[in-house]
């Protein structure tokens, strides 16, 4: 066999092998030609009489001379017979080179696609999960028609028995089993959200309740009725929050059972039947009212223990230092304050750290310029509640440690 002619034979078997190693033709699907194109594979001359009929493998170097011939020549009659007379590229596109293979496989590998995620498949895990949603339903079954047999709020720590890429399969600290949208859960760690206090403005007063009292030794029964069934009996002047009044002069009791209206009074009576003098409620003090006030707000200040520090925040989702004692102090007295420690500390009445009350403001300069760079807010027993930093975020604190406070103030 002559040289050139096993050297293209030779070529021809190193592509073919290339596709074996590429494990083309292992798919599933019907098998088709591959047609390579790859000029950089085989190199031949050609005669031009019978092209391709005396192809001979040629170097680079060659096929480069070759063409400067070419290009040098005087005529383009020279340069063509120079360019049939020697040695040229030999083009795979007039040849075709076949191998079994499924069409898909082979656009995957050369776009580089990832294998599409098997949804159906289950995984075992047996590790902890933690619930990514406001709410986060576990189903009896694996779809959203079924009974939902718990629900948990952002953050909660589950454990996960096993999974699809559609369900997982949770047990519950009570033992039963269920399933939760994969897409719900995470495997890391979910925080839960920090509550958002809501403003508790000193004493609320509480609506008075529909009472009427037993005027004499009074039988309560189950039913609007004499036939119904006798439960106990009241003493006299015992007190009977009513739930509702039956059209048939009975009065069903907050607990659920039933006395006659006609034997109750709608005012105190004393054990002998009498009517009792009520005692009345002492009024607040101012100082009661304050301190009451005053407490109210240290309460609501501290429900925000636990939020982040966001630099230039003044919500609940994130709070600088002064966007912190902003936002409580809008929302519990709607004082506006601007945003700004030291534009803070020039507002409100100034007052001594020996006598601090619950509310007040309380300034520091870390910087030792005369201006004030952070604020927090006292709440009281020798503590501010202050947003600290990144890593901290709102915090409650002792003063008794801090340093480079500049001025405290009050606003209440």
């Amino acid at each position: 066999m002559k040289t050139r002619t096993l050297k293209i034979i030779t070529g021809i078997l190193t592509a073919v092998t290339t596709l074996a190693l590429l494990d083309f033709g292992g798919g599933a699907g019907p098998e088709i030609d591959v047609h390579l194109q790859s000029p950089s594979l085989l190199y031949a001359s050609v005669s031009n009489t019978n092209r391709y009929a005396n192809a001979k493998v040629m170097t680079r170097e060659e096929e480069e001379e070759a063409e400067r011939l070419a290009e040098e020549a005087d005529s383009e009659e020279e340069a063509n017979k120079v360019r049939v007379d020697n040695p040229e590229v030999f083009n795979l596109e007039d040849y075709t080179i076949t191998a079994p293979a499924n069409y898909e496989e082979i656009a995957k590998k050369v776009r580089g696609d990832e294998e599409e995620p098997d949804v159906t498949k289950e995984n075992y895990d047996g590790k902890y999960v933690w619930t990514k949603d406001a709410v986060t339903k576990v189903y009896s079954l694996p779809n959203t028609t079924s009974k939902a047999i718990a629900s948990f709020k952002k953050g909660t720590k589950l454990i996960r028995i096993s999974y699809t890429g559609e369900w997982s399969y949770i047990r519950l600290s009570n033992g039963k089993k269920g399933y939760a949208l994969s897409g719900s859960v995470s495997s890391k760690k979910v925080s839960t959200p920090t509550p958002t206090p809501k403003p508790q403005r000193y004493y609320i007063p509480q609506p008075k309740k529909n009472c009427v009292y037993a005027t004499c030794s009074l039988n309560t029964r189950s039913g609007p009725g004499l036939t119904y069934s006798k439960i106990s009996t009241l003493k006299t002047g015992t007190e009977i929050v009513v739930a509702s009044k039956t059209s048939n002069g009975w009065i069903k009791s907050d607990k659920g059972w039933y006395v006659k209206a006609d034997l109750c009074v709608n005012y105190p009576l004393t054990a002998t039947g009498k009517k009792a003098t009520p005692t009345p409620t002492p009024k607040p003090s101012a100082a009661q009212l304050r301190y009451m006030r005053l407490s109210g707000f240290a309460r609501y200040v501290s429900g925000f223990v636990g939020c982040r520090y966001v630099y230039g925040g003044s919500t609940p989702s994130g709070f600088d230092c002064s966007g912190f004692s902003m936002y409580c102090y809008s929302k519990y007295y709607n004082i506006s304050l601007p945003h700004g420690a030291n534009m803070q500390m020039h507002r409100g009445r100034k007052v001594s750290l020996s006598a601090l009350q619950t509310g007040d403001l309380i300034f520091f300069d870390h910087d030792h310029n005369g201006k004030a760079d952070h604020v927090g807010i006292y709440v009281g027993g020798g503590k501010m509640v202050h947003a600290s930093n990144a890593r901290t975020g709102v915090i409650k604190v002792s003063l008794a440690r801090k340093k480079d406070i500049i001025a405290a103030r009050r606003f209440i």
